[in-house]
């Protein structure tokens, strides 16, 4: 069936595994900021300084890249079983 399909739609479901590697890489990298704002704001309130402020505004920024990065990572899966139901 894959053989039937004309070259562009081919070349799209190709970059489906790459979405899914990059929407993890990116909860991946969400997740390693957030432990490193928490870890500022967790100093600054044992006296230790940092800037709490930027930390908790930074936080708020990957909070949402990480639920941006989920929702692709869903999509792609949505996608790869969509593909799948029309192959079958």
């Amino acid at each position: 069936m894959a053989a039937d399909l004309p070259m562009n739609q081919l070349s799209f479901i190709s970059n489906i595994p790459d979405a899914a590697q990059s929407a993890q890489l990116g909860i991946a990298r969400g997740i390693r900021g957030l432990n490193q704002d928490a870890q500022v704001v967790a100093q600054s309130v044992s006296g230790l300084g940092g800037d709490v402020t930027g930390a908790l505004v930074d936080s708020l920024q990957k909070k949402l890249s990480v639920e941006a990065s989920a929702k692709v990572l869903t999509v792609s899966g949505q996608m790869v079983g969509t593909l799948l139901d029309i192959m079958a």
